[in-house]
């Protein structure tokens, strides 16, 4: 059997003395969706330097970019953090990644998907496949969690064949694009700062033929709408909502990578950023089951 380390324990004794304090008084009003989670959540990240730890790895990241030679509109295909080659390094790094989203899930999974979308999905879909200009710009205050992210694909009409029946598009307008579309049960969607929207290029092609694209929008930006949180059966503390575009103008710098993706790497990109998730799921599936 697998058991945690000293270090570990000390640290899961820590996240669980910050959650009776800040998250267990507040529990009500997280749960019923009167209290959007992300100032607890940023104030976890502060008192335990995880604002700081993401702000490091991200410096090192960019460091390795620009030391590649790559320029500000060059996409570079890399993780932000290479895995520590020692395999007990590795398990510490992970452990202390994991003890976390157990601890906050005895009392408020939703709350690990607000942070997980945020800082896990919405960054990864523009470190993996931004540009170093678009990093610098938009994935730093995500993985510090200083601004809430909406990683935004599933549509009213699509159900689990979100590329197949996705109506969103992206129409060329001389040198910018307009955006038209809607999406539904968005986590953070009402309270994003930054939302990547994935969509289809309208270049005439039938919907089933058309590229996949993804833009990074701001919010209170012209012709976007983003509804109030959803009322849902549970996890309140995950606010989820809907979005509405409607000609919605944007330049080729918030198009990810800068640059139209050749047939089909749209869809697998979308779709690896989903592998981001499977080791939190797992996490999340202990602390709900109460692990002692």
């Amino acid at each position: 059997m697998i058991e945690w380390s000293d270090e570990q324990q000390m640290v899961r004794a820590a996240v669980r003395d910050f959650i009776e304090k800040e998250v267990v008084p507040h529990h009500r009003e997280l749960e019923h969706g009167d209290l959007p989670p992300y100032d607890i959540l940023r104030k976890l990240f502060s008192t335990f330097g995880m604002d700081a730890m993401a702000r490091d790895r991200f410096e090192r990241q960019l460091a390795r970019d620009r030391a590649a030679g790559a320029s500000p509109g060059e996409q570079v295909d890399e993780p932000l953090e290479r895995a520590p080659r020692d395999p007990a390094e590795a398990a510490n790094a992970t452990a202390f990644q994991m003890i976390p989203i157990i601890e906050l899930c005895r009392w408020s999974p939703g709350m690990v998907t607000a942070m997980g979308v945020s800082m896990g999905l919405t960054s990864a879909a523009i470190l993996s496949k931004g540009t170093v200009a678009q990093k610098e710009r938009w994935a730093l205050p995500l993985l510090t969690m200083e601004k809430i992210g909406a990683w935004a694909i599933t549509e009213p009409g699509s159900g689990s064949d979100a590329f197949g029946s996705m109506r969103s598009t992206a129409r060329r307008d001389g040198d910018e694009y307009l955006l038209n579309g809607s999406k539904t049960f968005i986590t953070n969607g009402p309270y994003a700062d930054t939302i990547v929207f994935i969509c289809k290029l309208d270049e005439g092609h039938p919907p089933a033929e058309r590229k996949i694209v993804s833009f990074v929008l701001d919010s209170g930006m012209p012709g976007l709408e983003q509804s109030k949180p959803l009322k849902k059966m549970g996890m309140h503390s995950s606010p989820t909502g809907e979005l509405f575009l409607t000609d919605v103008r944007v330049g080729r710098d918030r198009l990810i990578g800068e640059t139209e993706s050749p047939e089909g790497e749209g869809r697998s990109a979308a779709k690896a950023t989903f592998l981001q998730e499977r080791s939190g799921v797992a996490a999340m599936a202990l602390g709900i089951i109460w692990v002692s």
